[in-house]
């Protein structure tokens, strides 16, 4: 207790206490701040990790469109090379039947097998052309040429042929006669891509 200047005695209040809670409502606050501050932190990173996720699912939405996309385009340059070899071998007189623009993806193939199914004729009876210039197209069974294959996507014509044994015969891009054998009874057919198969017939 002390006396004031009119002899009253008062209490000075302690000064430590008051310091003591000024101290800990800054603390307080700065609590505050720092609950805040991780809170923010968080929030962005979830909003990154969102926005990588909505970034990802676009991303393969795009993949699967083009991807269908292209698909659908393989589909109809098959159906396409189908309905010539069809009208090839309902026409084996040495009419060129062509597919424009198909699409042909890489690491595909095709082989006299499958051809010779859709032209009802020996497997043997139908090989394949393509001109030689081109590196993406080639034999895997070179020098049969029963087989053709190709390393990376294209878009090119497509020229089939069916000549009957003796009417007329057919030749390759290299101007190589196309040895039609003795066992293909009606007719021998020459499928080739990029290039238009050259045929003679014959006039004798």
């Amino acid at each position: 207790m002390k006396l004031n200047s009119k002899g009253q005695e008062f209490e000075v209040p302690p000064f430590f206490l008051f310091a003591k809670e000024k101290s800990a409502g800054c603390s307080k606050k700065k609590n505050r701040f720092i609950v805040m501050n991780q809170k923010g932190q968080e929030f962005e990173v979830f909003n990154i990790l969102v926005g990588a996720v909505l970034a990802l699912a676009i991303l393969v939405i795009i993949i699967s469109i083009i991807t269908y996309f292209e698909q659908i385009k393989l589909d109809s340059s098959i159906q396409s090379i189908q309905q010539k070899l069809t009208n090839a071998a309902q026409s084996p007189d040495g009419s060129v039947f062509v597919s424009k623009d198909v699409i042909i993806p890489a690491d595909y193939s095709f082989n006299s097998k499958q051809f010779s199914l859709i032209l009802n004729i020996d497997e043997e009876c139908i090989e394949f052309d393509f001109p030689h210039d081109l590196t993406s197209i080639y034999y895997p069974n070179s020098p049969e040429r029963n087989v053709i294959a190709f390393n990376k996507r294209i878009q090119t014509n497509f020229f089939v042929v069916c000549q009957s044994r003796n009417d007329g015969v057919l030749y390759f891009s290299d101007y190589s006669l196309m040895q039609c054998p003795a066992s293909c009874d009606e007719f021998c057919c020459l499928a080739s891509f990029g290039i238009n198969p050259a045929v003679v017939n014959d006039q004798s």
